[in-house]
């Protein structure tokens, strides 16, 4: 005869053996004493929880020749063909493969015939949601109304895809995942009805990587048995399901913990050597911080199934990690295995976020940080006494004697000496530095980005043409290269708009001073010098010359013109 997997040989017959379902098991039996049997079930849940194998087990109970029965014989001839699979009034549907309208139809047309050997008729249609818009609706009305001879089971592992109309003409069973202690205990009693030898870390193992699914754990259990060895062991497991091994886990995280990024390198190296899949060894890290934060949050918690057991690692590790770095660890680890998935060169991926981790900020960083803020917020908070202070003109060379002078140096005949610059008022800070220690270019771009950000493009377009040069008490003093941008500045409109984003930046009452430099020298914008003789000039053009600067210049009119 041929080999039969162990998922199969193990499939529960009864409610009595369905693991990790009691909810549903007792509500079905309740429901077969009492008579009061549904048309249409729907049975949701993850995969490898039971959702078939409880259809099958109604199936029976319905059909059963002691039943209609909460617990079926299994030895009837009615019973005997459904574990078979042979049975002429159990139909398997596979909505996969059988998804379309034309397959419904056909299944329409055939509940209208009486069974054949049992009561009812059951009809179990698995992973019913790949059904297509049009087939659901095909659906519909039989669902809702069908013979009475008829019940449907509808299995799915994505409950969210099924209609609402679905939805609504069935009892909906969810299915939960089964815990590792019930995975292992079941594994347990298969190995020792079987004659296997194997070792409970090793049942461990299986139980965690299963996911809360009972078929995949007895799948992973048969494959161990076709190794050449007497027992099955972890290490085994591992190197079966490619598993990194929490010795490896501990010392990579142990080398994060420390800063240590040529270590964390050279152990992920030894990894990919070995054979290991960089995704899974980031899988494993993210479980294994995941414990790590869990028993950090809460030590004395016992019930929640973690990566890693050996509560002395978890109580080592988690002191070395802040509640917060162990949230980023577990985010960007995951990440980064969601990229690894399907990155050309995933080692490069896995690369990038453990060094990500090794070169944190520490904990001793992040305080100094905070002390700095701190002390920055106190001293904004208390302000402090300034004072203005003259600055002495840039030096330039005293001219020489009118009769020294060469003669590129003597001014123009007829023409005025040009009059030295008015000294520059600046400030600086007094004893202690108070808010206007701040740095005035970051106060600066701080206004900018206010405009930006407040949708003021105008403003800003003429405001960043000035720089910031000095902060009183109560003055802001800017400098404009552009005489048009210094007096629009000016204007009350836009004078009011950074008054107030300067007030607010500063958190005091601040005046606007604005002037204009020319040449690398800053003074107060003044009217420009009449025109020689005195001509009155048109009033635009005095706007004008008032605007953009520069002088007017008379052009002579020669003999010819008129």
């Amino acid at each position: 005869m041929a080999y039969v997997a162990l998922y199969r040989q193990w499939r529960p017959q009864d409610f009595d053996n369905l693991i990790g379902q009691e909810h549903i098991s007792i509500t079905l039996k309740n429901a077969l004493v009492t008579d009061r049997i549904a048309h249409a079930y729907l049975f949701a849940g993850p995969r490898g929880t039971g959702k078939t194998s409880t259809a099958k087990i109604l199936a029976k109970a319905l059909n059963c020749v002691h039943g209609p029965t909460a617990t079926p014989c299994n030895k009837c001839p009615n019973c005997e063909r459904i574990t078979a699979g042979t049975s002429m009034d159990v139909f398997e549907i596979d909505a996969a493969s059988n998804r379309g309208i034309d397959e419904i139809r056909d299944l329409r047309e055939a509940v209208k015939f009486a069974p054949v050997d049992g009561r009812y008729k059951v009809y179990i249609i698995d992973e019913v949601h790949m059904l297509t818009t049009e087939a659901f609706n095909a659906l519909l009305k039989t669902l809702e109304e069908p013979p009475s001879h008829v019940v449907f089971v509808l299995a799915t592992t994505e409950p969210h895809k099924i209609p609402a109309t679905i939805h609504s003409r069935c009892q909906r069973y969810d299915f939960r995942r089964i815990a590792v202690s019930e995975i292992e205990r079941r594994l347990a009693d298969v190995t020792a009805s079987c004659g296997l030898n194997a070792t409970a870390e090793a049942l461990h193992l299986i139980a965690v990587h299963a996911d809360g699914g009972l078929r995949d754990a007895l799948s992973v259990l048969d494959q161990c048995t076709a190794l050449d060895e007497a027992t099955i062991t972890a290490e085994a497991v591992r190197s079966l399901l490619g598993l990194v091994g929490h010795e490896w886990v501990w010392k990579l995280t142990d080398l994060m913990a420390d800063h240590n990024a040529a270590g964390v390198l050279l152990a992920l190296d030894e990894l990919v050597n070995l054979g290991k899949d960089v995704r899974q060894v980031l899988l494993e890290l993210a479980l294994h911080s995941r414990s790590l934060m869990l028993f950090k949050a809460a030590p004395e918690v016992t019930s929640v199934e973690m990566y890693s057991e050996d509560r002395k690692i978890l109580a080592a590790q988690s002191a070395k990690f802040s509640h917060d770095e162990l949230i980023k660890m577990i985010q960007g680890l995951q990440a980064a295995a969601n990229e690894a998935k399907w990155a050309v060169e995933p080692r490069i991926t896995a690369e990038m976020a453990l060094l990500a981790i090794s070169r944190r900020a520490t904990g001793d960083d992040l305080d100094a940080l905070a002390g700095r803020v701190a002390a920055l917020e106190a001293a904004l908070a208390a302000g402090g006494p300034k004072k203005i202070v003259r600055l002495e003109p840039e030096q330039k060379p005293q001219p020489k004697p009118a009769d020294n002078l060469r003669e590129d140096d003597r001014p123009a005949k007829g023409g005025k000496s040009q009059p030295q610059p008015e000294p520059v008022m600046t400030e600086e800070p007094s004893q202690p530095a108070g808010p206007i220690n701040l740095d005035a270019q970051a106060t600066w771009d701080e206004v900018l980005k206010d405009l930006l950000t407040s949708g003021k493009r105008s403003v800003h377009a003429c405001v960043s043409q000035g720089q910031l040069v000095g902060l009183t008490d109560n003055q802001a003093n800017v400098q404009f290269s552009s005489a048009f941008a210094k007096e629009r500045s000016e204007k009350d409109d836009y004078r009011a708009i950074i008054e107030k984003i300067l007030s607010h930046i500063l958190n005091r009452s601040v005046k606007l001073n604005c002037s204009l430099v020319t040449a690398g020298r800053s003074k107060e914008a003044a009217p420009p010098p009449p025109a020689a003789g005195g001509d009155e000039k048109h009033p635009a053009l005095n706007q004008a010359i008032k605007m953009f600067g520069g002088k007017v210049i008379k052009q002579e009119k020669n003999e010819g013109d008129k």
